[in-house]
């Protein structure tokens, strides 16, 4: 941390000077432009022209799985690298089309260049491609609906149905981590505050009700697998338990993120004022009601475990409502 006095010259502006050794390690001269940037603290940031050539990463093919691969992709994507390259001595076709897979499900990362050598990646997204605000929507849009489905699929035992529930949670998981890149960006890139319209605060806020809804749509993924796993149709006393805890929890999960999205302090607060009422219900419902059908005991429970968890995601959602910071009035100089 560097201090420096303020002083006035003219009799009308202030100055400070920059520390030299900084200056030196980013490559400062005169007649180079930085900018100043003033945030929701009212802090005023001091940022250098971007230095090209930085963005930019390598990952060793070698021997590397498709598994241990795809974690090397997804990390460096996350990170905010706009150019990834894949390199290795000689890359066998198999595993150019693990590379094509693995680009295939990021949003916005594709193939540009290839030679024996090296598959490159680019990142092709931009921020304002991709409004936050639009994705968390659309997040929630997929989430839901795999919900709904996914206590259709239980209740009727629609195995199709299921299934395809199952595979729609890689949509989901496609947008957050976009958001997960984002979120990267803007803590790499201070100026990238003003494409995206948010401060660093209130991009955290929408990450993490983006995170819970992920686990939302894992959980809708659960209860469809358990699907797969009932040997008989559900009696009908668990089939209208079962209905009413899933329209409970659609109903919290749904006013939470309408909550946050719409900043509605008054919604946030009544969706937990249900939490207590609810909890005792919901795990009495998840003990005793798996004893009516034995034979189908830990399907029933873990659907039953899962629309619990989605239930308490909501809350965790409702409460981030309560957290998203209020702009401050901003003076320009």
């Amino acid at each position: 941390m560097y201090q420096r006095k303020v002083q006035i010259t003219g009799g009308a502006t202030f100055f400070v000077t920059l520390p030299k050794v900084w200056a030196e390690r980013i490559g400062l001269s005169a007649g180079m432009v930085v900018t100043l940037m003033p945030n929701d603290s009212g802090a005023l940031l001091l940022v250098p022209e971007r230095l090209l050539g930085e963005n930019r990463c390598s990952i060793a093919m070698g021997d590397l799985g498709y598994n241990r691969l795809q974690r090397e992709v997804i990390s460096k994507y996350i990170v905010g690298y706009d150019v990834i390259e894949v390199v290795g001595t000689r890359i066998r076709p198999d595993q150019r089309r693990t590379v094509r897979e693995i680009a295939q499900a990021l949003v916005g990362l594709e193939i540009l260049e290839e030679t024996q050598k090296t598959v490159v990646l680019h990142s092709v997204v931009n921020v304002k491609d991709f409004p936050v605000q639009r994705t968390l929507h659309r997040i929630f849009d997929i989430t839901q609906a795999m919900l709904n489905d996914a206590v259709t699929a239980f209740v009727n035992r629609d195995e199709e149905l299921a299934r395809d529930v199952v595979e729609r949670d890689g949509d989901v998981d496609r947008l957050v981590l976009l958001v997960s890149r984002q979120f990267s960006l803007l803590l790499r890139d201070l100026l990238i505050e003003e494409d995206v319209e948010l401060s660093r605060l209130g991009f955290l806020l929408y990450h993490t009700v983006a995170d819970q809804l992920e686990r939302v749509a894992d959980h809708a993924a659960k209860v469809s697998q358990a699907t797969l796993a009932l040997k008989a149709p559900l009696k009908e006393a668990i089939e209208c338990k079962f209905k009413e805890m899933a329209a409970s929890s659609d109903s919290v999960l749904a006013r939470a993120v309408q909550a946050f999205e719409e900043q509605d302090t008054e919604l946030a607060n009544a969706v937990l004022d249900e939490k207590e009422r609810g909890e005792r219900l919901f795990a009495a419902a998840r003990l005793t009601l798996p004893d009516d059908q034995p034979e189908d005991a830990q399907p029933i429970s873990i659907a039953m475990d899962s629309l619990l968890r989605i239930r308490e995601y909501g809350f965790n959602i409702a409460e981030h409502a309560l957290d998203v910071p209020t702009p401050q009035a901003s003076t320009e100089a």
